[in-house]
């Protein structure tokens, strides 16, 4: 079993389900100079300056030596070597939580990073060094929790984060990439009159504290609310010629839900049934329709794609995939569109392209049956 170290908080140890004690402040501030830079030689004089704040006391190497036996006889069997001109703790990073969170957030999971976030990060520990260490990781936590927004609003939890953001922008006014949030949230949630409101308190914020104009990202998300009609793509390519039969199947496209497959092998017809339903119903959806062919396709090319479509510039696409899947769907969020996705591989090609509104249409053509969509997300099978 091997110690766990928590600093994302006041600082603790744990053995398995104990609380391991290893002294006072002072002995726990060299403790967490070495779990910063674990499994790195720390030198005796940085030690120093960090734990007394560059003003170390005369016996303080002599203070030093009699804390490093305390400490090494708390952590029995994790151990602190002493090594040429320094120290240094000998342990796997990932049972420290600071280094677990920022490797979680390298690895695009803010949500499980954020979860081993329990407080002011070192708190109770006093100095220079650890003051300036917390605004550090102050800034890593924030960004890891708009990453974590963006995921929450790609999933569609609009509504329940508007109280949640409302509240962080009262806290951060000036923060453009969270207005970003807070508009696409209530954007969602079916309030577009505020969304709008927000954005002008925080444009005539930034124009009388800073003499700053809101950035690309924002205006185009203001854009794409105030100038709608100049963005209502027509993507579908022509209708088929000479259909004729399937009339079953369209009676099951007329009153299938927001999203339908059809399915089938190939040369069944797929992809001429989709555009004459498309065609035949395109006066239904005012604000546009949407079409990819999808063979061989990354979806996260798609999404940048249909944002371009949807009215907003290049330089105003965010760079996270989830960031994008966000936009897009709050591009979405109160139009009423179709979206035909031709030769979807699998339901994980899908996903990302899906609206988060029930008032758009999605049509998708396989030679799968894709039954992630249809237990997942409540599509409607039509098997030719």
């Amino acid at each position: 079993m091997r110690h766990e170290f928590r600093v994302l908080g006041a600082p603790e140890i744990r053995l398995g389900a104990d609380l391991v004690d290893v002294g006072h402040a002072r002995q726990l501030s060299v403790l967490a100079v070495l779990l910063v830079d674990v499994n790195q030689v720390v030198g005796i004089d940085k030690l120093l300056a960090r734990v007394w704040d560059d003003a170390p006391p005369r016996q303080a190497k002599a203070a030093l030596y009699s804390y490093m036996s305390r400490l090494r006889t708390a952590l029995d069997g994790t151990p602190i070597v002493r090594r040429s001109g320094g120290y240094v703790l000998e342990t796997d990073p990932a049972s420290i939580d600071l280094h677990r969170f920022r490797s979680l957030v390298a690895l695009g999971r803010p949500d499980e990073a954020m979860a081993l976030v329990r407080g002011e990060p070192f708190a109770g520990l006093h100095g220079a060094w650890f003051a300036g260490l917390r605004e550090t990781l102050a800034g890593e936590i924030t960004a890891a929790e708009l990453d974590r927004t963006d995921a929450r609003l790609a999933a569609g939890e609009h509504l329940s984060l508007v109280a949640e953001l409302t509240a962080r922008t009262s806290e951060r006014p000036l923060d453009e990439r969270l207005a970003s949030q807070l508009m696409r949230a209530l954007i969602g949630a079916g309030q577009r009159p505020e969304a709008l409101a927000h954005y002008s308190q925080l444009r005539d914020r930034l124009a009388d504290e800073l003499g700053l104009d809101p950035g690309p990202a924002l205006r185009d998300l203001h854009a794409s609310l105030t100038q709608r009609p100049q963005w209502s793509p027509r993507q579908l390519p022509a209708a088929p010629t000479d259909f004729t039969g399937m009339t079953a199947e369209l009676a099951a496209l007329d009153l299938a839900g927001p999203i339908v497959t059809i399915t089938g092998p190939a040369g069944t017809g797929k992809t001429r049934l989709a555009l004459h339903w498309a065609h035949e119903h395109a006066a239904d959806y005012p604000d546009g329709q949407l079409f990819v062919d999808l063979d061989g396709s990354d979806p996260a090319d798609v999404v940048r794609g249909f944002i371009t479509a949807l009215g907003t510039s290049p330089d105003g696409i965010p760079p996270e995939p989830h960031a994008q899947t966000a936009l897009y769907r709050t591009l979405l969020a109160d139009r009423r569109m179709l979206i035909v996705l031709d030769n979807a591989a699998d339901t994980a090609q899908v996903v990302p392209l899906l609206p988060g509104t029930p008032r758009c249409r999605v049509v998708v053509t396989s030679r799968e049956r894709l039954p992630g969509l249809v237990t997942a997300h409540g599509a409607r099978p039509v098997v030719l």
